[in-house]
């Protein structure tokens, strides 16, 4: 009975940290989402575009996108090329996946130092307007990396689980 319990906690704080990575990524893109409607508001009624309204968007909507390909769109949901893949069975659909998920582990297991990396350069420079330090900007992308590897493994197990056929 404690196995069952335990595996229905981490059910429930699974959803509880789905909801909430739900609620993050709404709040970037509602966010950019109103820096632009600020944005024509002041461009087109009030003649007088603002500076900070454009970088504003932009930032939020490059956050907005990586924080939801990382931790709000499931990773079998992303696009993919699987033109080969509808047609074979299902068993070479798990090979197939299985490789495929793999290989998107180590590419972006190699990523992440090179990644850290880059950010640590960008230490050094900050937005034109804002004056926000560019790793800030950009740190998104090693979020990116770093749940959309978790989901790669977590899917990976689950092909190796017996309902395996819930993953293809």
């Amino acid at each position: 009975m404690p196995a069952r319990d335990n595996a229905n906690a981490l059910r429930k704080w699974g959803i509880f940290l789905k909801a909430v990575a739900d609620t993050i990524g709404a709040l970037f893109f509602l966010s950019a989402f109103v820096g632009f409607i600020i944005q024509i508001f002041y461009r087109y009624v009030m003649n007088r575009p603002l500076l900070w309204t454009e970088e504003f968007t932009m930032i939020a909507f490059v956050w907005a996108v990586f924080w939801a390909a990382a931790f709000c769109v499931p990773i079998r949901e992303h696009v993919s090329f699987d033109v080969v893949y509808d047609i074979v069975p299902e068993r070479t659909r798990r090979i197939f996946t299985m490789f495929s998920m793999v290989m998107l582990i180590a590419a972006f297991a190699l990523l992440i130092p090179y990644t850290w990396d880059y950010l640590d350069f960008l230490t050094r420079k900050k937005s034109s307007v804002l004056r926000i330090p560019m790793n800030y900007v950009y740190g998104c992308y090693l979020l990116f990396l770093f749940g959309f590897t978790v989901q790669a493994f977590w899917r990976l197990a689950r092909l190796f689980g017996a309902k395996w056929t819930e993953e293809i």
